[in-house]
């Protein structure tokens, strides 16, 4: 059993359209992983998935705030006038939210979409910027087959 056919045996919602995708992708100027477009396609916009869930295109799943997946991608990315030095990594996409403004980011600049943990609760104010991100899969598939697996991706990230 694939990937996609084991979350449909898990998980379920209302899919989104392609037409949405599309322009979901066009605002975030990269493409979305294979993987989570099929998901957005036979599974769910969003709304699915461990933690608060994975964010969907619009009119799916948001963050807490509301936002889509490409709405907070640019909100992230926009300038913040009360840390000028803090500058969101080109293409790294926040696709699972987990609370405390904490999420799982796919980087859309390689090939295999590795996923990227962001905690800005790691750094303060004039510390390094990479306090804030760290590894966290080698590819957006790992990512997938880790929760399907039962694995706590959380945990991993704070007991390792």
């Amino acid at each position: 059993m694939d990937l996609i056919e084991r979350i449909i045996a898990k998980e379920s919602g209302v899919p989104a359209s392609p037409e949405s995708i599309r322009l979901e992708e066009i605002k975030l100027g990269f493409p979305f992983p294979p993987d989570l477009k099929k998901i957005y396609l036979t599974v769910a916009n969003g709304g699915i998935g461990p933690g608060y869930k994975l964010l969907g295109v619009k009119g799916g799943h948001t963050s807490d705030e509301g936002d889509s997946i490409a709405e907070l991608y640019t909100l992230l990315n926009s300038a913040d006038p009360e840390d000028p030095e803090l500058k969101w990594p080109e293409g790294l996409i926040p696709f699972c939210h987990w609370g405390c403004a904490i999420y799982s980011c796919f980087d859309a600049t390689k090939e295999e979409f590795p996923v990227v943990w962001y905690d800005p609760n790691m750094r303060e104010s004039g510390e390094p910027v990479e306090l804030m991100f760290s590894p966290h899969k080698n590819a957006f598939v790992d990512w997938l087959a880790s929760w399907l697996d039962g694995k706590d991706l959380w945990g991993d990230r704070y007991t390792s």
